[in-house]
């Protein structure tokens, strides 16, 4: 099983890290790269900009960047994955609730279809990637409820988020 780190750059948005570990390593499966590890960043647009800008050199808040780093000489074989998650704009463009969900887990089938090797830089492939992320989704079968909703932390201990 793949390793699937969570880190938390933002507060706002309480997401569950079981679910998208269990996502990511589905996503992973089928998008057939081999992986070493997986670290999800959880971001807001504040704290996405800057990432934003040093990656790919655009200004502004995005929805997701992938970054791949190769294994080193004497390391196991595989690629690090690190893809930073907007979750402020999934919630924003999933309108909350389950459309958010639905939201955030279409970012992450979409940082998979980039560490695959494809690229969204026209019309035509960007609409490939997207009819390959929604079948990607699909054959995962239901997707996971994400976003944490207020009537479920209630009682909870920040612990068991």
């Amino acid at each position: 099983m793949i390793p699937v780190e969570v880190v938390r750059v933002q507060r706002a948005y309480n997401v569950s890290t079981r679910g998208l570990r269990d996502l990511a390593r589905k996503l992973a499966a089928l998008s057939a790269r081999p992986l070493r590890d997986i670290t999800l960043i959880l971001a807001d647009d504040a704290s996405i900009a800057p990432v934003n800008k040093a990656a790919v050199g655009h200004v502004g808040a995005t929805d997701v960047i992938t970054m791949v780093y190769p294994s080193l000489p004497g390391e196991e074989p595989g690629d690090s994955a690190e893809i930073v998650l907007n979750v402020e704009c999934a919630w924003k463009q999933g309108g909350g609730g389950t459309g958010a969900d639905r939201e955030l887990a279409f970012y992450l089938a979409h940082a998979f279809d980039h560490l695959a090797g494809h690229d969204d830089a026209t019309p035509a492939e960007r609409t490939s990637m997207h009819r390959r992320e929604w079948r990607w989704l699909k054959a995962v079968g239901p997707l996971p409820a994400l976003f944490r909703r207020p009537a479920e932390q209630r009682g909870k201990r920040a612990g068991d988020r």
